[in-house]
């Protein structure tokens, strides 16, 4: 056993450890399933893209913009206005048709957990990550990947030093982040995504906790900038809002909510305004000079979310394991104590993304909605506004409270800025995902290229 001021000690240490390492490159590798490679990068996906690809993505978004489903389909526009995917010509361009913003995530895996502190009750959540995109994604293209470590840092506002005997501190939630390049085949760099996780060291019951293992680590004090603001890797603790560090906030509720059957059906219709386009700026170009500052985007409702809407996203990035090549994942997580109430074997932590009894298991009132799935619904609010002749430059995203299954996700938005850079004219966007209960679960800053009048 050890003290609570050992567990703070060791959780010190793990940080000064893992920064020693800020700029490390790590090739991202693709998974097979008898590579036992170090995935401290990440891991490939999908390396090529396919029609498939492009289809299961937009359906596990709930997507029927012909742009991302039918080949056939030519958007039309004024003269000399042209879809995004034309941009990119030569091998692996397939005519208009083109992929979902965020496809990314099918490529290669954004939730780099990397290494844990080795103590119990360690937990890890996807905090939102930051999408930079200079090219379309089109059918055909395939891709390599490489990740940079821009380091650990601690962003819980909450004292957890000095803690007398006895008592319990508050938890400590670390910030975890990697810059993670995307290059296809021509050799263009394609996007750049900031991924962000949010590791929550949940405090001892007592003065003591069990002793794991023991942790020796070198020191690299210096400062920083990020999104956040100017921070110090080893020294003190980042204020965060509320908001943010309730990126691992638990709902009080134990059980999935119970609609009326009005509230259904400003859902189902709403949905079917989806379906038929209505949201959708689709083949009408969405002209620079036409968007005013405090314009709002249509709402778009989805939900209440459930089993199936969570495995229609594993199905469309190919994520998931089974049997023997997901015993390879859960033997070396067995040290998380993760195992099934009800027949005692051990669970891999991702299965919180599908069960209720699991998430349970570690913690939480009920399954919990992937990040990157909130994320990719936001860019479906921007891209249906944009219509099929905008392009989605970059989406910032912050997953600031959970989503959990039997919750319904408002998507809103509005315009806050308008500007020009280099020939080419941009909109800013302020976006949110709002649970039922009228808590915003995501935020997100966009900037969207559109056409101008003056072309």
């Amino acid at each position: 056993m050890i003290s609570i001021e050992e567990w703070n000690a060791r959780i010190d240490a793990f940080v000064r450890e893992e920064n020693t390492n800020i700029g490390k490159k790590v090739p991202v590798r693709r998974i097979f399933c008898q590579d036992d490679t170090d995935r401290s990068g990440g891991g490939i996906y999908n390396e090529t893209v396919t029609l498939d690809t492009i289809g299961r993505f937009a359906r596990a978004l709930g997507d029927s913009n012909p742009l991302f489903s039918d080949p056939r389909y030519r958007p039309g526009g004024g003269a000399g206005i042209m879809p995004a995917s034309t941009l990119h010509s030569g091998p692996g361009a397939a005519g208009p048709l083109q992929a979902p913003p965020l496809l990314e995530c099918c490529i290669c895996s954004t939730f780099i957990g990397g290494k844990m502190p080795r103590l119990r009750g360690i937990s890890v959540y996807d905090a939102g990550s930051k999408w930079e995109r200079f090219l379309p994604i089109c059918p055909g293209d395939s891709f390599s990947a490489q990740t940079t470590f821009l380091g650990v840092t601690e962003v819980s506002g909450n004292a957890y030093a000095g803690v007398s005997a006895g008592a319990s501190p508050a938890a400590r939630l670390l910030l975890r982040e990697h810059q993670i390049d995307l290059t296809n085949q021509r050799g263009e760099h394609v996007s750049r995504l900031t991924a962000r996780s949010i590791i929550k060291c949940a405090p001892p019951l007592q003065n003591t906790i069990p002793d794991l293992s023991a942790d020796s680590a070198g020191v690299r004090n210096e400062s920083r900038k990020t999104d956040y603001g100017t921070v110090k890797a080893n020294s003190g603790s980042r204020e965060l809002s509320a908001e943010t560090t309730a990126a691992a906030e638990q709902d009080p509720k134990g059980g999935r909510p119970h609609y009326t059957e009005a509230e259904l059906e400003r859902v189902y219709a709403n949905l079917d305004l989806q379906l038929a386009g209505r949201f959708r700026r689709g083949p009408e170009p969405r002209y620079w000079e036409d968007v005013e500052i405090g314009q709002e985007l249509p709402e778009e409702i989805v939900g209440p979310y459930d089993e199936s809407d969570g495995q229609a996203l594993m199905a469309a990035i190919g994520a998931a394991n089974a049997f023997a090549t997901k015993w390879a994942a859960i033997r070396f997580r067995k040290g998380q104590g993760v195992t099934d109430p009800l027949t005692g074997a051990h669970r891999h932590p991702i299965d919180r993304h599908y069960s209720d009894t699991m998430a349970r298991a570690q913690g939480l009132p009920r399954a919990i909605v992937s990040g990157i799935h909130s994320q990719a619904l936001l860019a479906k609010s921007v891209s249906d506004w944009m219509g099929d002749f905008g392009f989605l430059r970059s989406l910032d995203c912050r997953c600031r409270k959970p989503l959990y299954f039997g919750d319904i996700s408002f998507q809103r938005g509005r315009v806050t800025g308008r500007f020009e850079k280099e020939g080419n004219y941009y909109a800013e966007l302020e976006l949110e995902a709002v649970r039922q209960d009228g808590t915003r679960h995501t935020t997100a800053k966009a900037i969207v290229r559109l056409p101008s009048r003056r072309d």
